[in-house]
């Protein structure tokens, strides 16, 4: 029965980081949110670009957006501390912030875990994974 599919076999989560919007960073910001019932979309922060200037509530004027709000995290991308995971400022700015925001989450979750990233611990032959999950924002 090794090669069954089927077999169900223990899981343990023993360790949690995220980033929601609406100030969800961390699995107890994200439960309080859910809890108190926040919703984490909100008018589109000023400095991520020019709503009057792209936007068209209408939809009839080309190049522009009819909505705005979205569902924007609140920690800013450029915050990203290169030195801490052994980076230089230069490689770190090649890198996709998606890329250094997941840097950011697994450490929390190794932190979560109580186990420190560089102990034997971590290196242990057991399953990690990161779930990556998104929308696409549309509701029909």
């Amino acid at each position: 029965m090794d090669g069954d599919k089927n077999v169900r076999q223990p899981l343990a989560i023993v360790g949690i980081g995220c980033r929601y919007p609406g100030g969800g960073s961390g699995p107890r910001a994200f439960w309080e949110m859910l809890r108190n019932g926040r919703d984490g979309v909100r008018d589109i922060p000023p400095d991520r670009w020019d709503v009057a200037r792209f936007s068209d509530p209408s939809g009839s004027t080309p190049g522009t957006m009819r909505i705005c709000q979205g569902a924007f995290i609140d920690q800013p991308l450029d915050q990203f501390d290169a030195a801490f995971f052994g980076l230089s400022p230069r490689e770190a700015a090649y890198f996709d912030p998606q890329l250094r925001l997941l840097m950011e989450v697994v450490w929390e979750a190794f932190e979560d875990a109580g186990i420190p990233p560089d102990s034997r611990e971590a290196a242990t032959p057991a399953s990690t994974s990161v779930a990556l999950l998104w929308t696409t924002g549309s509701v029909y």
